[in-house]
């Protein structure tokens, strides 16, 4: 029986949150909506490119707490289900990925 994965994603909380964490050096977030969570399916694939970058920091954040994502960034995503998929580096967006495209993401990830 496999082991519980460790937790490797930061939930992003809040406006001031936001800003902070896209500063960084390398961040990969994942934009959910409260009503369905962070998608499941590729958390197996994005904590195993966890291990070995650990240059480039993971996390999660609600579309609907966010004013930044529900305002102005992603207000054409406004009542789909797919999340979206963010690569920011030092608070410039550099790639959006929208819907699970794991070859993509995984692509993306090991460009970094």
């Amino acid at each position: 029986m496999a082991g519980k994965m460790k937790e490797f994603q930061k939930v992003i909380v809040d406006d001031s949150d936001w800003k902070d964490t896209i500063s960084g050096e390398h961040v990969f977030i994942e934009a959910h909506r409260t009503w369905t969570g962070p998608c499941e399916c590729v958390k197996p694939m994005l904590y195993r490119i966890a291990l070995d970058k650990e240059d480039i920091k993971f996390c999660t954040a609600d579309l609907d707490k966010i004013t930044f994502l529900k305002d102005a960034a992603l207000k054409d995503h406004k009542d789909k289900v797919k999340p979206i998929f963010m690569y920011y580096r030092k608070s410039v967006l550099k790639k959006q990925i929208e819907g699970v495209n794991a070859p993509e993401i995984q692509k993306l990830l090991d460009n970094i």
